[in-house]
């Protein structure tokens, strides 16, 4: 008995000191220096790169492997990330005005404060991502997945989020004033306080999601989906709600489309 305890102690040891021994992944030192030195590195390893600061405005990314890479305050402009995985890296602050992010995979990426002015985001991947202050004044969010992202006061003013998946994103305080959320789905979405004016939300499915005194005055709510929905002290007026669905959501103190407002809590 004592034997098999010092045996499986043994043996536990050493599983744990190989476990521990792995090598973390870490980028190709060859392909960070040519990024540096050509400003171009398409389907590069590039994952967990401390590339903090670095100026690659215009650069070639496309396809490349970014995964936890440390890209905080880089100058990214008009760069080529089209296909680039950045899943889990660090972005915030980081400058990438009218950059082409299209399919991209940032999956729990961090990009507080980071600016993405007219950036390409379509059919990019979002989920789980933080932005907190993040600027994406009309940026392309077409068919992106946003779902359960934070996306915590931020401008997303004439950004295109047709088709997007924000089911169960936390969109507190953002200004989403003349948006594309046509047939967007933002089932359980945290929408406190938003600015959602002259917004489009033809046929979008608001089933469950939390408005309270957010802001849609002159929002188009056609056809619109808004069963459960919890509307408190929001604002409708001059809303267009033809065909929008109110089944069970909550409307006390709202400012319903002809300027009275709601003191019943029901449509």
């Amino acid at each position: 008995m004592i034997v098999q305890k010092v045996y499986f102690s043994c043996s536990f040891s050493f599983f744990a000191s190989l476990l521990f021994s792995l090598p973390v992944s870490a980028a190709n030192p060859e392909h960070v220096k040519q990024l540096l030195n050509t400003n171009s590195c398409p389907s590069c390893d590039l994952s967990n790169a401390d590339l903090y600061g670095a100026k690659l405005s215009k650069a070639n990314l496309q396809g490349a492997n970014l995964q936890g890479a440390i890209l905080n305050y880089a100058l990214l402009g008009r760069a080529n990330l089209e296909g680039a995985n950045l899943s889990n890296a660090d972005l915030s602050g980081t400058f990438l005005g009218e950059a082409n992010l299209e399919k991209a995979n940032l999956q729990g990426a961090k990009l507080s404060q980071a600016f993405l002015y007219k950036a390409n985001l379509e059919g990019a991947n979002l989920s789980n991502a933080y932005l907190s202050g993040t600027a994406l004044t009309r940026a392309n969010l077409r068919g992106a997945n946003l779902r359960k992202s934070v996306i915590f006061v931020s401008i997303l003013s004439e950004a295109d989020l047709q088709d997007a998946n924000l089911m169960e994103a936390k969109l507190l305080s953002s200004n989403l004033e003349r948006a594309n959320l046509a047939r967007a789905n933002l089932t359980k979405a945290q929408l406190h306080n938003a600015i959602l004016q002259d917004a489009n939300l033809t046929q979008a499915k608001l089933v469950k999601a939390e408005l309270n005194q957010a802001s849609l005055a002159r929002a188009n709510l056609l056809n619109a989906d808004l069963t459960g929905a919890i509307l408190q002290q929001a604002t409708l007026y001059l809303a267009n709600i033809n065909g929008a669905i109110f089944k069970e959501a909550f409307l006390y103190g709202t400012m319903m489309p002809d300027g009275k407002f709601n003191m019943t809590g029901k449509q």
